[in-house]
């Protein structure tokens, strides 16, 4: 049903929950939107804590306006205005979209090995092989760029793998050539910033997964040391982030997503972080990054210092050994605060 709340879309998890599988889910859960964007032809008025998908079949259209669609956990599809997209499959396992038109740019901060990501285009098959940042242009040429990562072409009976810095035209035979991946324009531009945002809101919500493993506060974990990486949703900036199973993911526009195992490095051990995990009752860790502005900058609202709320968590998290965070594994869409980083700039 369009319009459906953040809650259907969520999990409370303590570190048990959060151990196992989470929900199932699917591809194609909205984001964000901006300007005139519909869905099937009938107009998307994001209210808050209600969030409409892209069923199979349907098309999402942007006019004069922008979207981002969360596909498999850490794959983003942005769209570009007078653009539009078809939802082909929304399984996990097996995501499938077509351009219909326009320009379409997918982030692929992290492929999961049971997830796949494939792009309809004309009448080629585009195969996202790894992590890397893929773009389709429907006109002047129509084409796929790879500005990182690597993509397979099929066409007919011709296939063809483009790397980093190769494109190829579709629709004629398929020939790739370099091009500079310092060519970019307003809406490249824009899909990095809100890479920053999501990104940011990672800092806040990969922390209070980690509060969630926390022994009665002692700042000893519970052992536990990996998990399944997830969209988290973050209240605090109002939208959802990928949060990664472990390790710390980088990118492709350079922003940093860290595993609730990997957080405490972003804060660092005078800040409450010990052995791989954040002590939630670090009064330090409040203190002492809003007192220095560089580390204020790198994880406040806008570029403004983090307040103890936002430190701790806020909305997202007590101090306690059970604080819970929403977590959805295949996507979820934001609200309020989500809606962030507009303008055709």
């Amino acid at each position: 049903m369009l319009g459906r709340l953040a809650l259907a879309l969520t999990v409370v998890l303590t570190s048990s929950a959060w151990a196992q599988s989470v929900i199932s889910a699917h591809s194609g859960v909205i984001q964000y939107v901006e300007g005139q964007v519909t869905l099937d032809d009938a107009q998307l008025q994001q209210k808050f804590a209600e969030f409409p998908d892209v069923k199979v079949g349907q098309t999402l259209a942007a006019q004069d306006g922008r979207a981002e669609i969360l596909l498999t956990p850490g794959v983003f599809l942005r769209l570009a205005e007078n653009s539009s997209f078809q939802m082909v499959s929304n399984k996990l396992s097996d995501t499938k979209v077509e351009v219909l038109s326009g320009s379409a740019m997918i982030e692929v901060s992290e492929l999961l090995k049971d997830n796949a990501i494939s792009v309809q285009f004309h009448d080629a098959q585009i195969e996202l092989l790894k992590k890397g940042l893929y773009r389709v242009d429907s006109e002047d040429p129509a084409r796929l760029r790879v500005y990182d990562g690597d993509a397979r072409v099929t066409s007919g009976s011709q296939t063809l793998t483009v790397s980093r810095g190769r494109e190829v035209e579709i629709g004629t035979t398929l020939e790739a050539r370099n091009f500079s991946t310092k060519d970019t324009d307003a809406f490249y531009r824009w899909s990095g910033r809100r890479d920053e945002y999501v990104a940011q809101a990672n800092l806040v919500a990969a922390k209070t997964v980690s509060n969630s493993f926390y022994d009665g506060g002692t700042g000893l974990g519970t052992g536990v040391n990996s998990t399944a990486s997830a969209w988290a949703y973050n209240p605090w900036y109002g939208m959802f982030t990928f949060v990664p199973g472990n390790g710390m993911f980088m990118s492709p526009f350079g922003y940093s997503y860290y595993s609730p195992f990997t957080i405490g490095s972003f804060y660092g051990p005078a800040y409450g972080y010990y052995g791989g995990y954040i002590n939630p009752n670090s009064y330090n860790a409040v203190r002492t990054i809003n007192s220095i502005p560089a580390l204020a900058n790198r994880g406040g609202l806008g570029g403004r210092a983090m307040g103890p709320a936002a430190v701790s968590g806020g909305s997202l998290a007590s101090s306690s050994a059970s604080a819970p965070s929403r977590m959805s594994s295949g996507g979820g869409m934001s609200s309020g605060g989500g809606m962030r980083g507009g303008g055709h700039r």
